[in-house]
């Protein structure tokens, strides 16, 4: 075994503790007024584009009815739109609003420059480093998720090394 117990233990430990760190951190004030993950969800339907709730709740690895709620408060706020499928109108497909696109921007400019007063310390190569680290752990995670009890779990895409997951 390449790694101990002791040290997945403690992995997962300190991505969890990350999780809440970033959140208490960088979280832009327009952020606030969602459901937690709501910008995810918003960020995840604008790099797939027009699609159906379904589909979505399928590369999120989450459930249609935990779905539905972020989809019905995304609606209610603007920043997505439902519209019947132009080539089965028995189906609506959900796309980003233009106002959804803005407070993506808003977010992760936010974000960023968060994050770069956090690692005014740190050099390029450091947080280079860490961004490959995260990377490859994240690639690793996803090559070995398992079904989602409520969701029949595929990965769509694994992005390619370099390329950026914008939530």
């Amino acid at each position: 075994m390449a790694v101990s117990t002791d040290t997945a233990e403690d992995l997962i430990r300190e991505l969890y503790l990350i999780g809440r760190a970033i959140r208490a951190t960088l979280l832009h004030p327009e952020e606030g007024h969602l459901l937690p993950g709501g910008i995810g969800v918003l960020g995840a339907l604008e790099s797939k584009g027009s699609c159906r709730q379904g589909d979505l709740a399928v590369d999120l690895c989450i459930g249609p009815s935990a779905l539905s709620r972020h989809v019905a408060e995304l609606v209610g706020s603007g920043l997505i739109s439902r519209r019947a499928d132009p080539h089965d109108g028995r189906v609506t497909l959900i796309q980003v609003t233009d106002e959804g696109r803005d407070l993506l921007k808003l977010v992760r400019e936010s974000r960023a420059r968060g994050l770069q007063r956090v690692l005014a310390d740190w050099s390029e190569d450091e947080a280079e480093q860490a961004h490959v680290a995260v990377q490859k752990l994240r690639n690793a995670l996803v090559a070995h998720a398992h079904p989602a009890p409520a969701v029949a779990h595929r990965v769509t895409e694994i992005p390619e090394e370099n390329q950026e997951v914008n939530v």
